[in-house]
């Protein structure tokens, strides 16, 4: 994650900075699925896609609401298991998730926040993939 180039963003939406544990603990969740080169091998699992070519911001976080993220009112927003995530509300997680992460591949799971503590539910996550498309499991 880039937060040191993304500190205005994170104070204007009132996103914070995880621990990298949490990434590391979604990226454990992450391995026990199949995976094919880069990214999550989704051939046997259910899953929506979406081609991010030519689609609006507006037009991903439509699409996301059909998914199994959200459930949740927050997201946790990752792209390694060796550095701190960022939770944020779900329609800035989907609207803004390029500007979060620069690198192809990122992960996106629904967070539920009680008592103040973030409570992730990894089952619930998109994966974006080379840049260039969207999958939610379902």
């Amino acid at each position: 994650m880039r937060i040191d180039q993304i500190e205005t963003w994170l104070r204007e939406h009132g996103a914070e900075v995880q621990p990298v544990l949490l990434s590391a603990w979604f990226d454990a969740y992450l391995s026990s699925l199949p995976w094919k080169g880069s990214g999550i091998d989704w051939r046997d699992l259910p899953h929506a896609s979406l081609a991010l070519d030519g689609v609006s911001s507006e037009e991903v976080v439509d699409w996301a609401r059909q998914t199994p993220a959200a459930m949740h009112s927050h997201l946790l927003v990752i792209d390694s298991a060796t550095e701190p995530g960022v939770v944020c509300q779900f329609t800035d997680a989907m609207r803004d998730f390029e500007l979060l992460s620069n690198r192809p591949e990122l992960y996106i799971c629904g967070v539920d926040l009680v008592n103040g503590k973030v409570q992730p539910t990894f089952e619930h996550f998109i994966e974006r993939r080379s840049f260039m498309t969207l999958n939610a499991r379902i």
